[in-house]
């Protein structure tokens, strides 16, 4: 028997050959730390959140910003986490000439986590790739709504229209 996180993981094994009698799906829960509270950043923040690798594209999240102040100029983006693509990350921000609204914060605490999550006006995901989109979820939880890529995880994370959009493109993510 297998378990995965998700009906689009499900999918996904089903596709690739798996009996479908032989896999459960069992949705992640979510520590109750993760709860409504604080109060939002006086300015517009997106958080970003997850380790700082190739599949979860925060390049994309960051060109999304830059695009998205066109709109909202006051807009920030905060990204937590820590990983190999750091250097290149910070490197393309300031290609970018986004040093002044794109900060890194590194690993930070659960409890740090939780304040991050209330404080932003949205959490974003741009990842290629998700099993389950658990930054999505516990922002949900903190009453944070979320912008992820339609991708299966995301699809299953999101309620679309309720606790976040989902965009199908690198237009739709800066919208």
């Amino acid at each position: 028997r297998m378990i995965t996180l998700s009906p689009s993981s499900k999918q996904e094994m089903l596709d690739v050959g798996f009996r479908e009698d032989h896999i459960e799906v069992v949705p992640p829960g979510v520590d109750s730390r993760f709860s409504p509270g604080g109060s939002r950043s006086e300015v517009p923040l997106v958080v970003g959140v997850g380790r700082l690798v190739p599949v979860k594209r925060f390049d994309r999240l960051i060109r999304a910003v830059v695009t998205a102040r066109r709109s909202a100029p006051d807009l920030e983006l905060l990204l937590v986490g820590t990983g190999p693509d750091r250097t290149a990350l910070e490197d393309l921000v300031t290609s970018l000439d986004a040093t002044a609204y794109v900060r890194f914060a590194g690993r930070v605490s659960d409890d740090e986590l939780v304040d991050i999550y209330r404080s932003a006006w949205a959490v974003a995901s741009s990842s290629v790739r998700e099993g389950w989109g658990m930054t999505l979820t516990e922002a949900a939880a903190c009453a944070t709504p979320s912008v992820a890529t339609r991708i299966p995880g995301h699809v299953d994370a999101i309620a679309e229209g309720r606790s976040g959009l989902l965009a199908d493109s690198d237009a739709d993510l800066a919208r």
